[in-house]
C-alpha cells in the first residue's frame, strides 16, 4: 500500500481519529470504553449499549451494574442499563440494589428505584426497602410518609399493613444474619408511634422466648420500665447486660426504683449512667423534680457568670441557642441531673487538672482533637478516662474509638476538646459534626473549649440537638 504523506496524510489521520470517537463520544469507538467513561455523551453511551446488545458478555453486564449504581451517569442512561440488566442478570441486579439502596445519595435515582421495585411487585426486596427507609436522610423530604421507600412498601403490602410487616420482621427475621434489620424495624416502629405494639410483644412471653434480643428487651422493660427507641439504644442495653456490667445493672435497678414514677416511665437508656452516678455521688438528685433541678442549674450558672461562648453555625437550620432558659421546655430529668452532676464533678481539682493537661497536649498536637469519657466510680468520685482516637490526620476532628463506647456505656459523659489555640472562643460549643455524633450515639456529651490559657468553656449537649452552655472552669493552681 502506498504511504500517504504531507498534508493529505495529516487530514486522513485526523478524520480517522474523529471516526474512532476520541474522548469517548464518537460513534465508532470501543463501546465498552464508551460505557466506562462518565465523560462520554449519553447518545454515545446509548449507541454503545445497542452495539453490545447483539452479543452480551459478563463484562458487559458488569459495566451495566456500574452504570446503575455509581455516580456520573444521567438518569435516562441508568434506566436503559437497568432494563438490560434486568434481563441479563436479574439476581445480580437485586443484589446490587440490596447493597446500594440504603446508602445511595443520588436521590432522584433512589426514588426511581423504589418506584420500580413497587411496579415490579418485588416483595422479596422488602428488607432492602426497610433498611433504606430507616437510614436518616435529613433535608430530603419533609414528612416521613413521603419517603419513597415507605411508599414502595405501602404499594407492595398495603398502607394499612406496614406495621404488621415491620413487626413480622422483628419477630421472624434471622437473629444472626439479619440482626441489624430487626433493630431497624424496631426503630421504625417507635418512630411510627407503635410503642404499645412493641410493649405487647414484650409482654407476651410465648413470642420467641429464646430470642436473645427480645429477651434483653423484656428484661429492660421488667427491671427498669424502659422500652428502647433506637438501634443504638438496644446495642447500649445489650452491652449493659453483659456479665462485666452486672454491678452497674443492679445499681441501675436501685437508682431507677427511687425515681418518681412519672420520670421512670419516660427514661431513655442514656439516663441510666446519670441515675447510677447520682446514686453514687448525690442520691438526693434521684428524688428531685425537674423544677428543683432546673433551679440548681440556673443558680450555679448565674454564679458562674452570664457570658455565653458559642460557635457560629451559619447555614445550618434549627434553633441552637445555648442558654438554659431557651432550652427549658426540652430538658428532661436526665438532662438536668446530668448538668448538676457535671457542675459538681468539675469542681474536683484533679478532674480539672486532667482536662487542662489534655487541652495543653491537644493544642500542640495538630493531628487530632482529644477526647474520652468521664466516669463516676463506685466510691462516688469522678475520673477522666482519655481515649486514643481511632485515627488521626485532622486537627478539627476526634474519631471516637471502640474503647470510648465500651467505657461510655457506664460512663456519665462522652467528651472532647476544642483546643486548637488558647484563644478559641469562636469555636466554643458543639459543632454540626458533634450534633451528628450525639444523634447517632444517644450519649450525654460535654465539649471543653479554651477561652484563654487558664480558662475553658463547658457545654452540655445531647441528641435533638439540645445544648446548654454551663459556663467555664479555671485551671487549678499547682498543688491545688
Amino acid at each position: 500500500m502506498r504511504r500517504v504523506g504531507g498534508i493529505a496524510g495529516f487530514v486522513l489521520g485526523l478524520v480517522a481519529a474523529l471516526a474512532c470517537g476520541c474522548g469517548g463520544g464518537g460513534r465508532r469507538g470501543d463501546p465498552m470504553k464508551v460505557l466506562a467513561s462518565t465523560e462520554a455523551m449519553p447518545s454515545a453511551q446509548e449507541e454503545a449499549m445497542l452495539a453490545l446488545d447483539a452479543a452480551p458478555t459478563p463484562d458487559y453486564a458488569k459495566q451495566l451494574k456500574r452504570i446503575v449504581f455509581q455516580p456520573g451517569y444521567t438518569q435516562p442512561i441508568r434506566e436503559m442499563a437497568f432494563s438490560r440488566l434486568e434481563k441479563l442478570d436479574p439476581k445480580g441486579l437485586k443484589e446490587g440494589i440490596a447493597l446500594q439502596l440504603p446508602k445511595m445519595q443520588m436521590l432522584a435515582w433512589r426514588t426511581w428505584l423504589c418506584q420500580r421495585i413497587a411496579q415490579e411487585g418485588w416483595k422479596d426486596m422488602t428488607p432492602t426497602l426497610v433498611r433504606a427507609w430507616a437510614a436518616s436522610m435529613p433535608g430530603w423530604v419533609e414528612k416521613d410518609d413521603d419517603r419513597p421507600e415507605r411508599q414502595a412498601l405501602a404499594a407492595l403490602h398495603g398502607a394499612d399493613r406496614l406495621t404488621d410487616v415491620l413487626v413480622d420482621l422483628v419477630v421472624e427475621a434471622d437473629p444472626s444474619r439479619e440482626r441489624n434489620l430487626r433493630l431497624r424495624c424496631w426503630e421504625l416502629l417507635q418512630k411510627q408511634g407503635q410503642r404499645e405494639r412493641l410493649v405487647a410483644i414484650l409482654a407476651d412471653a410465648t413470642v420467641k422466648p429464646d430470642d436473645e434480643m427480645l429477651r434483653d428487651l423484656r428484661k429492660c422493660a421488667a427491671d427498669l420500665g424502659i422500652v428502647p427507641s433506637t438501634r443504638e439504644e438496644i446495642l447500649w442495653l445489650q452491652a449493659l447486660l453483659t456479665t462485666s456490667n452486672t454491678v452497674f445493672w443492679q445499681q441501675a435497678r436501685e437508682a431507677t426504683a427511687r425515681l418518681p414514677e412519672a420520670t421512670r416511665q419516660t427514661l431513655e437508656i442514656r439516663e441510666l449512667p446519670v441515675a447510677v452516678a447520682a446514686l453514687r455521688h448525690r442520691p438526693e438528685l434521684l428524688q428531685s423534680g425537674n423544677a428543683e433541678l432546673y433551679a440548681q442549674v440556673e443558680s450555679r450558672r448565674e454564679a458562674n457568670g452570664s457570658r455565653i461562648a458559642t460557635a457560629t453555625l451559619d447555614g445550618y437550620g434549627g434553633d441552637f441557642s445555648e442558654t438554659l432558659y431557651s432550652q427549658r421546655s426540652r430538658l428532661r430529668w436526665g438532662d438536668l441531673a446530668a448538668m448538676v452532676l457535671a457542675m459538681d464533678l468539675l469542681e474536683d481539682p484533679a478532674v480539672r487538672a486532667k482536662l487542662f493537661d489534655l487541652g495543653d497536649r491537644d493544642l500542640h498536637d495538630r493531628t487530632t482533637e482529644y477526647g474520652g469519657v468521664i466516669v463516676v466510680g463506685s466510691d462516688g468520685k469522678p475520673s477522666v478516662q482519655e481515649c486514643v482516637p481511632r485515627q488521626k490526620g485532622n486537627d478539627l476532628r476526634f474519631e471516637a474509638p471502640q474503647s470510648m463506647f465500651d467505657q461510655g456505656y457506664t460512663g456519665i459523659f462522652h467528651f472532647h476538646l476544642h483546643c486548637q489555640s488558647y484563644d478559641n472562643e469562636r469555636y466554643a460549643g458543639p459543632h454540626i459534626g458533634d450534633f451528628t455524633y450525639a444523634n447517632s450515639t444517644r450519649a450525654n456529651c460535654l465539649v471543653f473549649t479554651f477561652l484563654k490559657k487558664g480558662e475553658m468553656n463547658v457545654d452540655f449537649y445531647r441528641h435533638g440537638p439540645v445544648v446548654v452552655d454551663l459556663g467555664s472552669i479555671r485551671r487549678p493552681e499547682r498543688g491545688g
